[in-house]
């Protein structure tokens, strides 16, 4: 129901040969953020990224599903615009 495919096309560089692509996604600042975040104990209701660059087409999908799996809300303002993700989509 809540799946998430990875998707390759955001990779722009040549993996090396012991990396995946799910190795090479996942190391973007702002996942890696919103994870330290989630692990929390209360888990939070609002998490705030800000970061220099564009945020890449993958971390906004992904974002998306976790701000409603996870049921809070989560803006992330990058270099041209803030985005802001709803618990209920």
């Amino acid at each position: 129901e809540n799946g998430f495919i990875f998707d390759s096309s955001w990779i722009t560089r040549s993996l090396n040969e012991n990396e995946t692509i799910e190795s090479a996604l996942c190391g973007h600042s702002e996942l890696l953020v919103i994870a330290l975040n989630l692990i929390q104990k209360p888990a939070p209701k609002f998490i705030q990224v800000v970061k220099n660059l564009r945020v890449c087409g993958h971390c906004h999908e992904f974002t998306k599903v976790i701000a409603k799996i996870e049921q809070c809300d989560i803006v992330v303002r990058d270099a041209n615009r803030i985005h802001h993700f709803y618990p209920n989509g």
